[in-house]
């Protein structure tokens, strides 16, 4: 089992015990596949890493079993949904408000809007219609129509 890091000195006998606790089950090998790897390792500890050429994966030991390092997450893609669009399946993806994309409603006063809040640092709040209205917030849009 790797004991961690160890600083020799100069003039210090290196043991076979040193050199297999320090360096080969601390050091990250290169195999050509799995099987190679399992070939060579026989008793694997847990935290080991390896490298597998085949696939270009980095596998570790999590004291059970071997598993990949790189890209054994469970977030494949990022979709846009209704109202969406962007997303993608690799690198740094951008979702976007599509609203041309959405069909057009009679407001209720129940329904509910999504507003920029000016007065909290345009932090992104949910207002309903009602709301608006009380406040006297669509009289200006009102006298717009009228005059339109």
């Amino acid at each position: 089992m790797a004991n961690g890091f160890k600083t020799f000195a100069v003039g210090e006998v290196l043991t076979a015990a040193d050199v297999n606790d320090y360096l080969m089950e601390q050091v990250v090998g290169i195999y050509a596949d799995d099987t190679d790897r399992d070939a060579q390792i026989t008793s694997p500890i847990e935290g080991q890493f390896a490298y597998l050429s085949d696939t270009n994966a980095l596998t570790y030991y999590n004291g059970t079993s071997w598993g990949n390092f790189i890209g054994d997450g469970d977030i494949t893609a990022v979709n846009a949904g209704s109202g969406m669009s962007g997303g993608g399946a690799s690198g740094a993806v951008t979702l976007n408000v599509d609203i041309n994309g959405q069909s057009s409603v009679t407001a209720a006063t129940g329904d509910e809007l999504l507003i920029a809040d000016a007065s909290d640092s345009n932090n992104i709040k949910k207002v309903t219609v009602q709301s608006i209205l009380d406040q006297g917030g669509f009289a200006d849009i009102g006298l717009i129509i009228a005059l339109g």
